[in-house]
């Protein structure tokens, strides 16, 4: 979600927008909420990008056994 005042606090994942991370957990996200699986609470942009960033932060870890 963009800002859209300068008032608004920057938008913290846009670096992930437009990425194949970025489609894939949003694409995940999407199938989640229309199964009835999950609820949001807050905007898409922000859950998406917070998984992302997570992810990207963790990527050493996510095949390691």
């Amino acid at each position: 979600m963009r800002r859209k005042r300068k008032s608004d606090p920057p938008y913290p994942y846009a670096e992930f927008e437009n990425t194949g991370l970025w489609k894939a957990v949003e694409k995940g996200i999407s199938d989640l909420v229309e199964n009835q699986d999950l609820k949001e609470i807050e905007h898409r942009d922000y859950i998406v990008g917070y998984l992302c960033k997570v992810l990207t932060q963790r990527k050493d870890k996510l095949f390691s056994t």
